[in-house]
């Protein structure tokens, strides 16, 4: 998938260290029963040589025969089968564009101004003939890099917005839709338009049990960003009750990465005891090779610790994901923008300098470098 926004140099280990009803409305309405409707029929294409890079699992290379929101028909030597959307991290096409190959990475990395500069040295002459798949790659790329540079930025919001919805009305078969209908509620929500935001969110709840999730925790976000953790904690929990396939191992993390939700609301609502004590049961449970949900745990541990005054236990925290679990770009610039702040109230202003400039120089496009600048 497109915004899997993982950091391409992982640091080595130096040390051990409500808008339910709105929603509800949307999904009856009967323009998106009938976009639905096209959307479990599929788009039809010529077969087109391809490769799914799974989330787990080795790839799967054949002739692409046709894509959806729920999934990419592929031929296997003859054989074909339905892999489900949820299962896929990324598409590629034989014959695409070196330059669009980078633009996917860089979004997938959350790079969104290096896929721009990669798109634009793609040439006209490189798309004029090519497969219909690989036309659309480069448009989805070319709205995802826009979107998603004025998500980082908060700047050129509606020309963000804009850019993914003539997308989605123009692609609304393609295999980007989920993840193109979150970036869209990121850009809404930047707007201040929140119920917009969880409105671009009700296709989710049409998909597979790991976008359900997704939804409900993104519309826990949404609450958690207005200041109203009640409503963020039942949405929280909501993604939790949701029922899902044991084996089912994306929505089992959209579920952990809703606790770690419900536990960041508890930290803001005076709990923070309460936070750090589900927080290290949720460490305790997890696998010690998920780095990456072990790298948010560890970020929200900081929050809690920090929110009942014991800050040398939360920089020890942040220094967990800084150094041990820094896999994902937004996950480690978010702790080393609270440890600039933690080593400048310990009077250690070195260390508070050093994580400055190594926020802005590893991720000058993340929210929490713009937060650094005093933006928001």
């Amino acid at each position: 998938m497109i915004f899997d926004q993982r950091h391409d140099r992982a640091i080595r280990p130096t040390s051990t260290m409500h808008a339910r009803n709105l929603t509800a409305a949307i999904l009856q309405a009967p323009i998106l029963a009938a976009v639905l409707a096209a959307w479990l029929a599929g788009q039809a294409v010529a077969e087109v040589p391809g490769r799914l890079i799974l989330g787990t699992g080795p790839a799967i290379s054949g002739n692409i025969i046709a894509v959806s929101p729920m999934g990419v028909e592929i031929d296997v030597r003859g054989e074909q089968q339905m892999v489900p959307i949820e299962r896929i991290r990324e598409v590629t096409f034989a014959g695409e564009p070196q330059s669009l190959k980078a633009a996917r990475v860089a979004i997938m990395r959350g790079q969104a101004a290096q896929a721009i500069d990669d798109l634009a040295k793609i040439e006209p002459a490189e798309l004029e003939g090519a497969e219909q798949l690989i036309v659309d790659e480069f448009e989805a790329m070319k709205a995802a890099a826009i979107g998603g540079q004025a998500a980082a930025s908060g700047e050129n919001l509606a020309a963000g917005e804009k850019a993914i919805r003539a997308y989605l009305g123009k692609h609304p078969q393609s295999h980007h839709v989920f993840p193109m209908q979150e970036l869209l509620a990121k850009l809404l929500a930047r707007s201040g338009k929140f119920a917009d935001a969880a409105a671009a969110l009700a296709p989710l709840d049409r998909g597979a049990p790991a976008y359900r999730v997704r939804a409900a925790a993104a519309r826990g976000t949404l609450f958690y960003d207005q200041k109203k953790y009640e409503e963020a904690v039942r949405e929280f929990a909501a993604a939790g009750k949701i029922t899902t396939d044991p084996k089912d191992t994306a929505s089992a993390a959209q579920k952990r990465r809703a606790e770690l939700g419900a536990a960041r609301c508890l930290a803001r609502q005076g709990q923070g005891a309460d936070a750090v004590a589900a927080v290290e049961r949720i460490v305790s449970e997890t696998d010690p090779d998920d780095g990456e949900i072990l790298g948010q745990a560890y970020n929200v541990l900081g929050d809690a610790w920090r929110s009942i005054g014991k800050n040398q236990d939360a920089i020890i925290a942040y220094l967990t994901v800084s150094l041990v679990y820094n896999s994902v770009g937004e996950t480690r610039a978010e702790a080393l923008y609270n440890l600039a702040q933690l080593w400048d109230q310990a009077k250690y202003p070195q260390r508070a300098e050093e994580a400055r400039q190594e926020l802005v120089s590893a991720y000058p496009e993340s929210t929490w470098a713009r937060k650094l600048a005093g933006g928001k």
